[in-house]
This record gives C-alpha cells, structure tokens and sequence, in this order.
C-alpha cells in the first residue's frame, strides 16, 4: 500500500510540472538576446555615421572645386576682355572710367543751361542738352539729383572761372594787394555778377541748394570758394580770425546775394553800395572786438567751432604750399 501512495505521489507530481514545463518554452522568446547581437547593432550605428561623414566630406570638397573653376573662369574671361585680375590695374581702369563719366556729364550740363531761361533749373532742361549734344534723352538717368546737379555745375563752373581770374591778378598768390578790403569786395562782385544772365530764375536755385539732401555740396561750395578768395586777397594768417574772416566773408556773399535779387538799379548799383557797407560794418566789427579780449575770444570760438564742423563734416582741406 505505501508503494501504491508513492506511485500515485508521483503521477500527481508529474502532472503539476508538465505546464510548468510547457509555459517556460513558451516565454523562451522573450529570453535576453545574446550579445553579439548587441554588437552587430552598434557596428551597423558606426557604419552609418561614418558614412555621412564621408558624405559631408566629398560634399565639401566638391564645393571648394567649384569655387576654384568659377574662380579660373572669371580670371579667364578679364584676361580675354582685356581687363586685369590686379587690384593695382584695376585702380586707374575706373579711375579713367570714372573721368569719361564726368566729361559727359559736364558736357550735357554745359549745353543746358542756355535753356535754364526758359526751362529754369530743372530735368527737362538737362535732357534738351543731352540731346543737343548728341545723346538720347534716357541720359538725364545720369543726373539723380535732378535740377539740384544743373545748379551745382554751375556754382562750381562760376568758382572756378574767379580763382583762376584771381589768380591771374595776384600772379598765382605771389604778388601783394594793395587794398585787400577793396579786393575782398570786387571779387564778391564778380561772382555775382555771373549769375545775372539767370537771375529771374536764381530763386529756384537757392530753394534747390537749401534742401537738406543738397545742403553738404553747396556748403562745400561756398566755403571752398571764400577761402580762395581770402587767400589770394593775402590772407595767410593762422590765428583765430583765420576762421571768423571767412565766416563773416560767406555771410556778407550769402545776404549780397538775397539783396541783389531785388536790386532793380541800373547795373546793381545799390547791391554793390550794399556789398561795400557790410564789408566796412564787418572791418569795423572786427577791430571793435579786438579791442575787448574776452569777447573777441568768445566771439571768434563760436565762429570758429562752426567753421571747424563744417569743414570736418564735409572733408574739407584748406592747407596750400
């Protein structure tokens, strides 16, 4: 009997272990993968890496040889246009560019102001002297600034033609005035006196040369020109009145000017009277106030400051040898 509990002990047993048997091979599966396959993993990770890397590489490469062809190419199409591929040469090639530029400007510009009488200071007048002088009429495309570019050539035109009279007079700077007051004045009025063939349209001018956008190349202008007329009238001194004289020289031309517009005397006579009271008002200012040291300096820092920002903001240089 104690057999027979054993055996049926055992049949019992084994029956309990055979799920346990069949559920392990079932989860056998999900059972940690061995490592090699782990390896293979991160080895197929590397090879992708490395090659993007490769990728990106010959990406560049192939960049930088393009850069170098399109580099060869442009060497090789100034070579044949004649150009030069140096900085150096490149220098005077725009520089006499530039020169040919401005000799057609000057030369369209010249043949428009005999029309400023009847056009006035303006676009239509600078595109009848481009036509005039053989151009099309697309070339006041050359001109941005307008009416603005008619007056400018004109004003320096006029400076141009006094300084050289100036110099004429003075032998280049090197012959002494007699009269530098007198001197200062005729001067003064010469330089008027070229803008009386347009002086019904003068006022159109001034409006042109007092907006702001405008303002820099006039303001060069004048001081430019006051200098030249105090140098050659023997003004050579580097003290503080260097700067008051001319000052005072630009205000006295700039309310002549306003004055000689409505000036209807035979030949201007009273604008001349004018001019020649002002300068002696200004001599008799300038000897009143270096009699009062403190004030002079005071008076001549303020004319001064302004002159000196002027000229800085414009680039001005007013050395001579």
């Amino acid at each position: 009997m104690a057999n027979v509990r054993c055996l049926h002990k055992l049949v019992r047993l084994q029956k309990l272990l055979l799920p346990l048997s069949a559920q392990s091979s079932r989860l056998a599966p999900l059972q940690p993968r061995p490592m090699t396959f782990l390896l293979a993993r991160s080895y197929a990770r590397d090879e992708k890496t490395t090659n993007l890397d490769d990728f990106r590489a010959r990406e560049e490469q192939r960049e930088k040889e393009r850069d170098a062809a399109d580099e060869a190419a442009a060497k090789t199409s100034q070579k044949e246009a004649g150009g030069s591929t140096g900085s150096e040469s490149s220098g005077p090639q725009d520089e006499a560019k530039q020169a040919k530029v401005d000799a057609i400007r000057a030369k369209i510009l010249d043949a428009a102001l005999q029309h400023v009488p009847q056009q006035g200071w303006t676009r239509q007048a600078i595109v009848l002297g481009a036509e005039e002088s053989g151009y099309p009429s697309v070339v006041h495309g050359m001109f941005p600034e307008g009416g603005f570019a008619l007056v400018s050539h004109f004003n320096g035109k006029c400076n141009a033609q006094l300084v050289e009279s100036l110099q004429q007079k003075t032998d280049g700077g090197k012959q002494a005035v007699e009269d530098p007051l007198d001197f200062l004045v005729q001067a003064v009025r010469q330089r008027l006196e070229m803008v009386t063939p347009y002086k019904s349209q003068w006022p159109q001018a001034m409006a042109l040369i007092a907006q702001p956008q405008h303002a820099p190349t006039a303001l060069a202008q004048v001081l430019t020109l006051v200098d030249d007329i105090c140098y050659y009238s023997g003004d050579r001194s580097v003290d503080f009145g260097w700067y008051t004289r001319r000052v005072g020289l630009a205000t006295i031309m700039k309310m002549t000017e306003l004055y000689f517009l409505q000036d209807t005397s035979p030949g201007h006579a009273q604008t001349w009277d004018f001019l020649k009271n002002r300068m002696d008002e200004a001599v008799q200012l300038q000897m009143m106030l270096s009699q009062t040291e403190g004030m002079t300096h005071t008076f001549q820092r303020s004319f001064n400051s302004a002159f000196i920002t002027a000229r800085n903001i414009l680039g001005l240089g007013y050395n001579r040898n």
